[in-house]
């Protein structure tokens, strides 16, 4: 195998385990997989090593050869479509490992892939805080005013992600303009309670599966990792309480 090809051939796998990653996979799917796709390539060894924003794979093959390569990853998204269109692409990789070309054009077609339509993403955005606005105890006021915001903060959260801001300072916007519109919102009407409201919008911003995750992660050895997620998921819960809770800190609600 010459270097060449051998560098392209990681590549591959680097891209595929990427993907992985950026679409909701965990850390020990990407290790896996990558490390899967280069022994099928026919190199003899492969070590891989990934944490929620890096790559770093080494593959060795004929006597001392070996190449590294690395891939940083700046920002991550939970697309379960995606994700398990990627996990297709790798299998057939490692079925037929002879044509990196057509994977990589495969993987670009999957990147391509456009979102839902924003009217279906913004009636998700209301039905769920709306659901656990309802579940918590709202009434039927509390209900559409919190579907209302839900569907708001959808298109806040579209435009903050379109301008590459990062996870903490989109995340902290959002709950304080949430916090901000359940007060409004209520004001002047004694039906309508802003904790509800605020509660079941707060539901859509907490990182639960990242939390799961981490926990997951220690639990299995990865430690690292585990802990970078376990930090950050905590990190993200008390910015999205902060937020909807600094319209009532301020006073901005008249009592």
């Amino acid at each position: 195998m010459q270097k060449t090809e051998a560098e392209k051939y990681l590549y591959t796998a680097m891209a595929v385990g990427e993907a992985i990653l950026e679409y909701g996979g965990e850390v020990s799917r990407v290790e896996d997989s990558i490390r899967r796709i280069c022994i099928s390539c026919g190199f003899t060894r492969a070590d891989v090593f990934c944490i929620t924003s890096a790559i770093i794979a080494t593959v060795y093959w004929g006597g001392n050869e070996s190449c590294t390569q690395t891939c940083r990853i700046t920002h991550t998204e939970n697309d379960f479509d995606k994700l398990g269109q990627v996990n297709d692409l790798s299998r057939n990789i490692c079925k037929n490992p002879e044509d990196p070309d057509a994977a990589l054009e495969k993987l670009k077609e999957i990147r391509r892939q456009t979102a839902r339509p924003l009217p279906s993403q913004m009636l998700v955005y209301a039905l769920v805080p709306a659901s656990f606005t309802v579940f918590f105890g709202g009434s039927a006021s509390d209900m559409l005013i919190s579907g209302l915001i839900g569907s708001l903060l959808l298109c806040l959260r579209r435009r903050l992600k379109d301008a590459r801001f990062n996870a903490l300072f989109t995340a902290l916007v959002c709950s304080l303009a949430g916090g901000i519109l359940a007060n409004i919102l209520t004001i002047g009407n004694s039906g309508s309670h802003a904790a509800l409201i605020s509660i079941g919008n707060v539901m859509v911003f907490i990182p639960g599966v990242k939390f799961t995750n981490s926990i997951r992660d220690l639990l299995t050895g990865e430690t690292i990792t585990g802990l970078i997620c376990l930090a950050e998921s905590l990190l993200l819960s008390v910015v999205v309480a902060l937020g909807f809770a600094a319209p009532v800190l301020l006073a901005f609600r008249t009592v």
